[in-house]
């Protein structure tokens, strides 16, 4: 068995080259510095693989989140997708709520979570 031991910025350009995947840099950048931070954590090396990366983790917007984990807070949600942007209160909720899942809110305003 081969085993290469990767720096943060190794596993962000990896994960920047994938094509199937749509993370911005800092995205990319923060999800290697969260597995690095596992890794150090457990006190044991995490097997990098940008394939189970992609599937395990999604980079998205405040809109998607709420989409996407609303239904945590317990109540429906307008339907118009414009609105969080207006709607402090609500993403708030939403962000308390989906915590366990949110492994980095991005200065670009979006967040990186490990899919449910």
């Amino acid at each position: 068995m081969l085993k290469q031991t990767l720096t943060t910025k190794e596993a962000a350009n990896i994960l920047l080259a994938d094509d199937n995947a749509n993370w911005t840099y800092e995205g990319a950048n923060a999800i290697s510095e969260y597995l690095e931070e596992l890794s150090d954590d457990m006190g044991e090396d995490v097997e990098f693989c940008h394939v189970a990366v992609r599937c395990d983790f999604s980079e998205c917007n405040a809109n998607d989140l709420v989409y996407d984990y609303g239904h945590l807070i317990g109540r429906d949600l307008p339907s118009d997708e414009n609105w969080v942007s207006n709607c402090e209160k609500v993403m708030a909720e939403v962000i308390e709520a989906a915590g366990d899942y949110i492994v980095a809110e991005l200065k670009n305003g979006n967040f990186i979570v490990r899919d449910c």
